[in-house]
């Protein structure tokens, strides 16, 4: 197929929903001979920060010579976003290749009483372990998509697992408090893994350590195991110094904003460390340093456009769009805000609406088009009786279709000291990142 076909087919399938199950995975699997099991992963999961954390792991490992890849989710433009190869995204050419491999495979699963077709993220999935055995990968570094147990990633036996932290989400599939929701994030820990958390609270560290006892695993606790020694506030970053599990690593300069990535980069650090030790390797501090100056993050505050200064931060949760609006009050005190706003419907959105509107001056709703998508007259209502239910006043409010018609319309109405953010559940960005 080419790629427009594949990317359609990949849209068509979000129908199938998100479906609990290891099922169609492991049967697919089953189907490609199991190849995964030649292969090495690190497993990421966790509420926010898993997608920068396996950037950042990927990227230094690929820095100290492993040939390395990554898969995350959801992506920003294009579907090709999701797999990383050496420091490359993949190409729309072999992104394509891999897909047509799979795809008699997919059709097969499709035929079988496996409790209905196989999803959107299972495919991508099975492309993810297919890419690693096709290109002969050392090591891949994946995202969980949502929990842990029924995760279609949680088929890897992964040798090193990195938690990023736990809040409430998708709380109608993984249960409705923070302790369900670790119960179920924990169960990637396999037999003999090494896993580090940035979690600090204790709830959450009770469980991960149970299940690292329980498995006979080795645990490592951020601000105990490993932390960070200095961090000093640059523009739109920092200068870091680091103490992971094997080493020191000073003068690290990090060129992404909030404070939280600088843990994040922590975390990716020592989960690095915990693999190339088993490998019996130790990093470089050197090529560790270079690495991090380059690494960057699609759709994580990052500024796409500087006259007038327009930035996208896919913060798709409250915790996220928390932090998204801390970095806005920190930075541009003294700026006029226009937000453009999209949210999935199975979000906790009226929390993310009352937090984005009390730190916006124009607020802009709009959609990402995707099958999740809430709907924007809904979005309107929701956010209106928000609005005065908290007595909270902005200057303006508007609904566009899109966000490219909404980006537009901003640039237009945009004033000489006005800043333009994109956020929420920014999955469809064509022609504007």
């Amino acid at each position: 197929m080419k790629f427009r076909q594949v990317s359609k087919y990949l849209d068509d399938c979000l129908i199938f929903g998100i479906k609990p199950s290891l099922i169609r995975i492991q049967k697919i699997l089953e189907l490609l001979g199991n190849s995964h099991k030649r292969r090495d992963f690190i497993h990421i999961v966790g509420t926010n920060g898993k997608t920068s954390t396996v950037t950042m792991a990927a990227n230094i490992l690929h820095s100290q010579g492993l040939s390395c890849g990554y898969h995350i989710s959801p992506h920003i433009s294009s579907y090709t976003e999701r797999f990383w190869l050496n420091g490359k995204n993949i190409t729309e050419k072999d992104f394509c290749s891999i897909f047509d491999k799979l795809y008699p495979y997919i059709k097969k699963v499709n035929t079988l009483d496996l409790g209905g077709p196989i999803t959107q993220f299972e495919i991508l999935t099975a492309m993810s372990f297919l890419i690693a055995d096709e290109y002969g990968l050392d090591v891949l570094v994946m995202e969980a998509g949502m929990g842990g147990r029924w995760d279609a990633t949680n088929v890897a036996d992964a040798l090193v697992v990195g938690f990023t932290g736990v809040s409430l989400e998708h709380t109608q599939i993984l249960g409705n408090s923070i302790e369900e929701i670790a119960e179920e994030k924990v169960e990637v820990i396999k037999r003999g893994a090494r896993v580090a958390t940035l979690a600090r609270k204790e709830e959450i560290i009770r469980i991960i350590k149970k299940k690292a006892l329980d498995t006979g695993s080795k645990l490592y606790l951020y601000g105990k195991d490993f932390f960070i020694e200095k961090i000093e506030d640059r523009a739109f970053g920092y200068n870091l110094d680091l103490k992971g599990i094997k080493g020191r690593y000073c003068n690290l300069a990090l060129n992404m904003a909030g404070k939280y990535q600088a843990q994040n980069l922590l975390l990716a650090i020592v989960l690095s460390e915990l693999y190339l030790s088993l490998k019996d390797k130790a990093l470089s501090a050197g090529s560790l340093k270079e690495a991090v100056n380059r690494i960057k993050v699609k759709g994580r505050f990052q500024i796409i456009r500087e006259e007038p200064m327009v930035i996208a931060d896919a913060s798709h949760n409250p915790e996220g769009i928390s932090k998204f609006c801390e970095n806005i009050e920190e930075y541009f005190k003294n700026k006029g805000k226009i937000i453009i706003f999209s949210v999935l419907r199975d979000k906790n959105y009226k929390e993310m609406i009352e937090r984005v509107a009390e730190v916006t001056d124009t607020l802009i709703l709009t959609s990402s088009e995707t099958e999740r998508s809430l709907d924007i007259d809904k979005l309107e209502f929701e956010a209106l009786n928000i609005l005065k239910e908290k007595g909270i006043k902005i200057r303006e409010i508007y609904k566009i279709n899109n966000i490219k018609n909404s980006l537009n319309f901003a640039l237009n109405i945009a004033k000489s000291n006005d800043i333009i953010c994109i956020t929420g559940s920014i999955t469809n960005l064509e022609h504007v990142v």
